[in-house]
C-alpha cells in the first residue's frame, strides 16, 4: 500500500538525505539522521511493503539422553549427537516430501557420518518473531501483525514463540510463551509493536540469538522482518557479531525482506523524465548509489539465510506478505530431521562444517552450514 503521491515522493527524499548525509559507503556505518528530517520521515512514512530451520544440538543437562515428542513420534538425542533440520526443495522452490533415510547423505568436515535417526514428522520448535519497526515499516504494521498472528495460529501446541521487535532499540515484546497462548502473543502485536526511526538490524538479531535463544533447547528459527540496512547511529554488535551468535545458537533464519519492494520503488524514482527528476529531488547518480546498498543488504540477508538453512522471501505488494509467512509455514511442517553422532568427535570450540546430499533428483538441499563443537 503506497502512500499518496506527493507524501510518497517527499518520504523517498528524506530517505535519500538520510543516507547522503551519513557520508559513508558502507551499509553498516550509516549514522543517523538529524531529529528534523528524522520527525518528518517518521510523520510522511513512505509505501515500501514491510514484511517480514532450524537446528540445535541438545545442551548437555542432568540426564544423558533427552526427547522431543510429535504425537506417538520421540526423537531422542544424546549430548554427543547432532540434531540437522534439513528442507529438501524442487525446482519450483516447493518441499519435496516422503524421501526415504537411504537417500540422504551427511558429511561432517568431509567425512560422511551414519544417520543414527531419521524424522518426516514436524519436530516442535523454539520461534523467535523479529520485526523490523523502523520508519520506513510504519504504514505496514497492520499487515505485518495480520500475517505474524496467522502463522502463529497455524503453529504446533508443543512450539514456544517470542516476539521481538528493533528500531531505535531492540525491545522484548513478549518473552517465550506456547503457541496456544495466542491470546498473549497478539497483545504482544497489537499493543506493544510499535513504530520508531533508525534501524537497530545488528543488534536485534544479536540479541535475538545470544538472549533469546540461548534459554531454549532443541529447533531454534528466527523469523527476520527487515530490509536489512542497519541505520543505528550506536551499535552493540556488528553484522558479524550478529551472524556468529547466530552460528552459535545453532538456528536457522526465515528472512521476509523489503529490499525488493524498495528497490522498486527506487528504480520507479530514477526512471522520471530529467524535468521530473529535477522538480521532483531525485538524481539519478544519487539513486544509482543506494540503489547499489540495497543489492549489497539483499546479498547479505540471503546469504545469512542459505548459511543457516533457512531460506529469503523477497515479496513486491501487501498481498505477498501473508503467502511469505505461510511458506515458512509449511517448510517447517515438511522439513526432514536427522541426527547423527560425529566421527571424528567434534573438539570443544572447533567450528565443523556440514553438508547434506540428496540422490537421485535435482533438489535444492537446505541446511545450516555447520556447528561449533562442545567437546
Amino acid at each position: 500500500m503506497l502512500s499518496p503521491p506527493g507524501e510518497s515522493d517527499n518520504a523517498l527524499w528524506f530517505w535519500l538525505s538520510m543516507k547522503r548525509r551519513s557520508g559513508e559507503d558502507s551499509v553498516s556505518e550509516w549514522r543517523a539522521i538529524p531529529l528534523k528530517i528524522a520527525l518528518a520521515l517518521f510523520v510522511l512514512t513512505f509505501g515500501v511493503l514491510s514484511v517480514s530451520g532450524q537446528s540445535g544440538r541438545k545442551v548437555e543437562e542432568d540426564s544423558s539422553q533427552q526427547s522431543v515428542a510429535e504425537g506417538d513420534d520421540v526423537i531422542r538425542v544424546k549430548t554427543e549427537e547432532v540434531l540437522l533440520p534439513v528442507s529438501v526443495r524442487d525446482e519450483t522452490g516447493g518441499s519435496v516430501e516422503n524421501l526415504g533415510q537411504e537417500r540422504f547423505i551427511v558429511f561432517d568436515n568431509g567425512v560422511r557420518q551414519e544417520i543414527v535417526s531419521f524424522n518426516r514428522q514436524r519436530v516442535p520448535a523454539n520461534i523467535v518473531l523479529l520485526l523490523d519497526a523502523s520508519s520506513s515499516v510504519f504504514s505496514q504494521m497492520r499487515f505485518i501483525r495480520a500475517a505474524a498472528k496467522r502463522f502463529i495460529e497455524g503453529l504446533l501446541k508443543e512450539d514456544k514463540v517470542c516476539v521481538m521487535q528493533f528500531s531505535d532499540r531492540v525491545e522484548l515484546l513478549q518473552d517465550w510463551s506456547p503457541a496456544t497462548d495466542q491470546k498473549q502473543l497478539a497483545k504482544a502485536l497489537d499493543w506493544r509493536y510499535h513504530p520508531g526511526l533508525r534501524t537497530t538490524f545488528y543488534d536485534g538479531l544479536y540479541l535475538a540469538a545470544e538472549e533469546q535463544l540461548r534459554k531454549v533447547e532443541g529447533r531454534r528459527i528466527v523469523i527476520l522482518l527487515t530490509d536489512g540496512l542497519d541505520t543505528a547511529e550506536y551499535k552493540r554488535a556488528s553484522y558479524a557479531d550478529a551472524f556468529n551468535a547466530v552460528r552459535r545458537a545453532e538456528a536457522s533464519v526465515y528472512v521476509v525482506s523489503l529490499t525488493a519492494s524498495l528497490r522498486a520503488q527506487l528504480e520507479d524514482k530514477a526512471g522520471k523524465t530529467k524535468l521530473g527528476r529535477l522538480f521532483g529531488g531525485y538524481d539519478r547518480q544519487e539513486v544509482a548509489r543506494y540503489l547499489s546498498l540495497i543489492d549489497g543488504s539483499e546479498q547479505l540477508l540471503a546469504k545469512l539465510a542459505t548459511q543457516t538453512g533457512g531460506r529469503i522471501f523477497l515479496p513486491l505488494k501487501d498481498a505477498d506478505l501473508l503467502p511469505a509467512y505461510q511458506a515458512i509455514a509449511q517448510e517447517l511442517r515438511t522439513q526432514y530431521i536427522l541426527t547423527y553422532r560425529p566421527k571424528p568427535r567434534a573438539i570443544q570450540g572447533e567450528f565443523r562444517q556440514v553438508r547434506v546430499l540428496v540422490t537421485d533428483g535435482n533438489y535444492e538441499v537446505a541446511a545450516r552450514e555447520g556447528y561449533t563443537g562442545r567437546g
